[in-house]
Formats: structure tokens, sequence, C-alpha cells
């Protein structure tokens, strides 16, 4: 699975002009590997800001493998909810916030996850939006 997903990733940065019929077909795929490739595939066009907001419902997510590490701007969308983020997962809290129309707090403005992080997200779902800087 690994390897198909690394000669498309290949095939789809090292030839942009390639053509729908070059590509492998992927109809044969099972479904959990066309899960894993679509996955794959948001991820990258989250990164490359592609892809404008992407909703995370509340839950607990292994930066790295859930959400891709990053800097972002979250925001809720309406309630109250809060999130933890730790060192490692059932590790150390190195970082809360607590938003919500309650407390006149709608998004937090730049956050950055790294590998290896465990995200918790309480009570809403949250929208992220890849950090462009203050003017976004």
């Amino acid at each position: 699975m690994k390897r198909l997903i690394t000669i498309l990733l290949i095939l789809a940065l090292s030839v942009p002009a390639i053509s729908l019929a070059d590509l492998p077909d992927i109809s044969d795929l099972t479904n959990e590997e066309l899960v894993e490739l679509n996955k794959n595939i948001q991820s990258i066009l989250f990164s490359r800001q592609l892809v404008d907001g992407v909703t995370v419902p509340p839950g607990r997510y292994i930066i790295g493998e859930d959400i891709p590490a990053g800097t972002y701007r979250i925001e809720i969308t309406g309630g109250t909810g809060f999130y933890d983020v730790y060192d490692s997962p059932g590790g150390k809290t190195i970082a809360t916030g607590l938003t919500g129309e309650l407390y006149d707090v709608t998004e937090f403005g730049k956050i950055t996850f790294e590998e290896g992080n465990e995200l918790k997200l309480v009570n809403s779902t949250f929208i992220f939006f890849p950090y462009t800087g203050i003017f976004h």
C-alpha cells in the first residue's frame, strides 16, 4: 500500500503534465487502501493550502498521523469548546485553550502542533485553517 502511495505521489509531483491515462488504475484497491490514499491526498492538499478549511469533530488526535504537523488558525463552529495539547499520547499537557461565544472568543489565531503531540478537542467541532499570518 505504501509503495502505491509513494508511486502516485512521485508521479504527481515529478510529472505535472501527466495524463489521467498514465496513472495507475486505482479501481483494484481495497476500501481501506482507497481511504488511506484519500487521507494522504487531502493532507497534502491542506498543507499546500489548496483546501480552505478542515472540520474536525471532538475527539483525540495524534499529530502527524491524524492531523498534519504545522501551524494553524482554528475556529469553533458554535457553542463552547476547549482543547488540550499533550507532548505525546497521554503525556504532559503543553497547551490548553477555552473558546466559545460565551467567552467572546471564536478562534485561536496561531497554534503550532508538532509531530507526536496529542490533541484533545472537547464539546464542539473546530475548523482548522493553514496559518497565513495575521491578515487572514
